[in-house]
């Protein structure tokens, strides 16, 4: 069992069971395997997988707990190799997770990820953001998608429920304040939420939070 990984979930106070860290090491070997022969998230190895990608993603599960319950359904959008819906699929048994993703050798990963990982709670829509269909998502997730701009929250607000949230996942303070003035008009209230991951103390991340 990868020891930062394990680790990295007691510092977050993440009680997984062993099915969950099987579940998560699986998608670890998964995206290492795929990354000889495509460069899919930038890591050289288990323990930079863990860390920067898959703790990464975990980190904010306190936060998006209080956002959701077990009937919400939520989208990853723009998943790529599959952060953070993945590791949140994982966290979160209960809801059912679409990872939306345009391009085709990516999903065809995506796919065999969950069906390796055996993630029952998890289907992956090979499509452009823009053709998902209106108001499905009761939460959408996304790391490393797009700045915000304003044709970038009316997509994602196209596809989130009245009363939903937006939860990304970005860097630093002041970049997301330039981004947020851009679209103000759109967007007059959001909530910034301090993250720490674990052995990426020194980095800083943040988890900007929107309701629709």
């Amino acid at each position: 069992m990868n020891e930062k990984l394990m680790q990295g979930c007691a510092k977050l106070g993440l009680n997984l069971s062993q099915v969950q860290f099987k579940q998560l090491e699986t998608y670890i070997n998964a995206v290492l395997d795929f990354n000889k022969t495509y460069n899919l998230m930038k890591a050289d190895n288990a323990d930079e997988l863990a860390v920067n990608h898959v703790l990464d993603s975990l980190a904010a599960v306190p936060h998006i707990a209080s956002l959701i319950d077990s009937s919400s359904k939520i989208g990853d959008i723009g998943s790529g190799g599959g952060c953070p819906g993945i590791p949140l699929a994982v966290a979160f048994p209960e809801n059912s997770f679409t990872l939306v993703e345009r391009m085709e050798k990516r999903c065809v990963f995506l796919e065999s990820a969950v069906r390796k990982m055996n993630l029952k709670n998890v289907k992956v829509l090979c499509s452009q953001a823009d053709s998902v269909e209106k108001e499905i998502f009761d939460l959408e997730v996304f790391r490393a998608f797009h700045p915000f701009d304003k044709k970038i929250v009316k997509l994602l607000f196209g596809m989130l429920k009245k009363g939903g949230h937006l939860a990304a996942y970005k860097a630093r303070l002041e970049k997301i304040n330039a981004e947020m003035a851009d679209v103000q008009v759109m967007v007059p209230d959001y909530k910034v939420i301090n993250l720490t991951v674990p052995f990426l103390e020194d980095h800083e991340r943040n988890l900007v939070v929107i309701q629709k």
